[in-house]
């Protein structure tokens, strides 16, 4: 798998169905058969990966938004991005 690079664009695919229920955005997974309840930093990724943003303004995004170091935070939402492209949820639309 090519890891996610920084100018990558990520969008999410027609694999899931999602709306946001009482702060928690919820995934329905069709080809599983399958609910994913989303943390709020799982979620927000999920939200932002609309195809204008790339990988490095995600992580920005998420830095600000929840006040965490930009380092550990792009390594796990690297990390959950690369789960969510392995389930082709997410996919990369170029820089």
């Amino acid at each position: 798998m090519t890891p996610n690079r920084l100018e990558d664009r990520l969008r999410r695919t027609t694999k899931a169905a999602w709306q946001e229920l009482d702060g928690e955005v919820v995934l329905l997974v069709s080809e599983e058969q399958k609910l994913l309840g989303l943390n709020s930093v799982a979620g927000r990724i999920w939200q932002l990966a609309d195809g204008n943003r790339t990988v490095d303004e995600i992580v920005g995004i998420l830095a600000r938004e929840f006040d965490g170091a930009e380092d550990a935070i792009r390594r796990d939402a690297s990390s959950f991005v690369d789960r969510l492209i392995e389930r082709g949820l997410i996919e990369r639309c170029g820089s």
